[in-house]
């Protein structure tokens, strides 16, 4: 099992993640942050907003259930 402790660096908490096995994370890789109610820390890496670089309209998808008329106790 790894492990590593915090420590105090100025007003912020400092995590050392060790090598896992000799591998090493990349160093300036920005990760979104998730605190956990069970005191669990997630990183999970940041990645650019994949819809940012399509035109307008290439994500539309023909709404297939337009024409669907209810017959029972459907919620539409």
């Amino acid at each position: 099992m790894i492990t590593t402790k915090t420590r105090l660096q100025g007003s912020s908490v400092i995590v050392t993640l060790p090598a896992n096995n000799g591998e090493k994370l990349e160093s300036n890789k920005e990760y979104v942050v998730v605190y956990s109610e069970d005191d669990t820390i997630t990183l999970i890496p940041k990645i650019d907003d994949p819809f940012s670089g399509g035109t307008e309209g290439e994500f539309y998808e023909v709404d297939e259930w337009s024409e669907l008329i209810p017959v029972g106790r459907e919620l539409f």
